[in-house]
């Protein structure tokens, strides 16, 4: 995570007016929403793929993954492409709202109702502003395992893969 001075900065959305935030140390780029090409038989939640820097990049549909009903995406939609361990994908969401900086201790663990919960998806809870939770996406974990045929090893413009392999050499 990026770090300021024991503070961790998160970028905080909106998916079926619930608040959500994704580390900005796993965020590539987020892009304007526009209608992922559908691949037939990948799971539902997986709105089809876009294109970005020459990778397709698989994109999950949130309002699907986390048991949300399916909405039209419009000109508030955005997709945030994440980078996790070297996969990429994006994560269809409903709006931005805004940056958020937390100091150490803000962050609470998420809740554990039971494995089949939303829950599993997340790293975190914090409180926002108005005592609303906001709860934070633990990346890695929206890219199931069961999933990690579909979700592509991510690579720059040069072809080589993700930018931490590349400072190794």
């Amino acid at each position: 995570m990026v770090t300021f001075d024991n503070v961790n900065e998160y970028l905080r959305f909106e998916v079926n007016d619930r608040l959500f935030a994704v580390p900005m140390s796993s965020i590539v780029v987020i892009l304007q929403a526009t209608e992922p090409i559908k691949i037939p038989e990948f799971p539902e939640y997986i709105a089809g793929t876009v294109t970005h820097e020459g990778n397709i990049v698989p994109v999950i549909n949130s309002r699907l993954r986390f048991g949300y009903p399916e909405a039209e995406i419009n000109n508030r939609n955005v997709i945030i492409i994440c980078e996790a361990e070297g996969k990429c994908a994006g994560i269809l969401i409903d709006t931005i709202l805004s940056f958020k900086r937390l100091a150490k201790g803000e962050m609470q663990p998420p809740p554990n109702l039971n494995n089949d919960a939303s829950s599993r998806y997340l790293s975190g809870v914090f409180m926002d502003e108005g005592d609303k939770p906001c709860y934070v996406i633990d990346v890695l974990k929206m890219f199931n395992e069961s999933d990690a045929h579909i979700i592509p090893e991510y690579k720059t413009d040069d072809g080589d893969e993700n930018e931490e392999e590349q400072e190794d050499e």
